[in-house]
């Protein structure tokens, strides 16, 4: 009964269907080419952080991406995520790379805009943890030229809840049960 109850509700908050529209990232932005250049070198640097996952880097990690001396604001997947500031910033960056998956954004086909010295990019990730298939998530930034570096100001991490199918709620169904009564 109960695995029912939960194959029934989360079929209501992912409905079956086709997948992701590839047409996300078809368009790469407005940015001037050494803006994008630029931009993307930052991306690179995030994505370098998240993949090596070393909380003992993240003083080199903000000091390189973050500027200590403006707003910063992060949202991450969950509710109540709403993290302000340099240092509450950092901490809950270094809270991901112990405890949250292993996230991989696609950085060469983010979608990059630029006004003077304000950029904005999006582009989509996964984050993977182990025995789970990857979840699929939304990345999105404004950065701030400060001294010739892009330094981020605003992220959101957004889950791109893609219909599953079938055979994937199935499969998640049977994962969970538990091998003895």
């Amino acid at each position: 009964m109960t695995g029912g109850f939960l194959t029934g509700w989360h079929l209501s908050r992912r409905p079956i269907g086709l997948g992701h529209p590839l047409h996300y990232l078809s368009h790469k932005g407005d940015a001037q080419e050494q803006v994008r250049a630029a931009v993307l070198t930052s991306l690179r640097a995030f994505q370098s952080g998240y993949s090596k996952r070393d909380p003992a880097t993240i003083s080199s990690f903000m000091e390189q991406l973050f500027p200590k001396d403006r707003d910063i604001l992060l949202l991450g997947t969950d509710s109540g995520e709403w993290i302000e500031g340099y240092q509450r910033v950092g901490d809950f960056i270094a809270g991901d790379w112990r405890g949250w998956g292993d996230v991989r954004l696609d950085v060469e086909n983010a979608m990059i805009s630029a006004d003077n010295d304000v950029a904005w990019l999006t582009t989509l990730g996964t984050v993977g943890s182990g025995s789970s298939p990857p979840r699929v998530i939304r990345f999105a930034a404004v950065l701030t030229r400060s001294n010739g570096r892009w330094l981020f100001r605003h992220i959101q991490f957004q889950w791109d809840d893609r219909p599953e199918s079938l055979a994937e709620l199935l499969r998640r169904s049977i994962r969970g049960r538990s091998a003895t009564p």
